[in-house]
């Protein structure tokens, strides 16, 4: 969904702690399934503070699932308004010790991304264009996609699909099939 931005983290660190962010969760979003403005202070242990939600934690809410790997190692997959939960992710990381490792993708504000953050310290903070990042987390996938998208006609000129991204990465027989697949759509 367009505006939603899909999180992918995984998060390692001492049981303690994984067991007290599990804890605090669970009671942040007993009344809603998800993480808001007064809730994220109820996960990070933290007094209310005022202030714009995007700068204290990256989003206006983040619904998400909470998995348990291990003891030591869990997961926090699903949406947030417009951004990644970044913010959200630097405290939690410092405040628990643990190292968090994020990607994240928004189509519809074209960007995606690789976040890493151990006890507190941003090691790895990269953004890129959705296709960009679509292409780098899965080749295949990504020019199969364009090619499914000239066959339904996302594109109305060759100069369209010829100017994409991800032309200069196709062989030639792909770039055959792409002509031929887009002009016979318009015939």
């Amino acid at each position: 969904m367009a505006n939603h931005c899909y999180n992918m983290i995984s998060l390692s660190g001492s049981k303690e702690m994984l067991d007290l962010v599990e804890t605090r969760l669970k009671e942040a979003t007993k009344e809603q399934n998800n993480l808001w403005y007064e809730t994220f202070f109820v996960v990070l242990g933290e007094e209310k503070q005022e202030g714009n939600t995007y700068d204290l934690f990256g989003s206006k809410w983040f619904d998400f699932e909470w998995v348990r790997e291990s003891e030591t190692v869990a997961t926090m997959n699903g949406d947030s308004a417009w951004s990644p939960v970044l913010e959200f992710l630097v405290r939690l990381s410092s405040i628990y010790k643990l190292k968090i490792n994020c990607t994240y993708e928004e189509s519809g504000c074209d960007f995606g991304g690789w976040f890493a953050v151990y006890e507190g310290t941003v090691v790895d903070n990269r953004s890129v264009s959705f296709d960009e990042y679509r292409y780098l987390e899965d080749p295949d996938s990504a020019i199969e996609s364009f090619l499914d998208d000239i066959s339904v006609g996302c594109y109305d000129t060759t100069e369209q699909i010829t100017n994409h991204s991800y032309w200069d990465k196709l062989s030639t027989e792909e770039k055959n099939v792409a002509i031929d697949t887009f002009n016979q759509y318009k015939s």
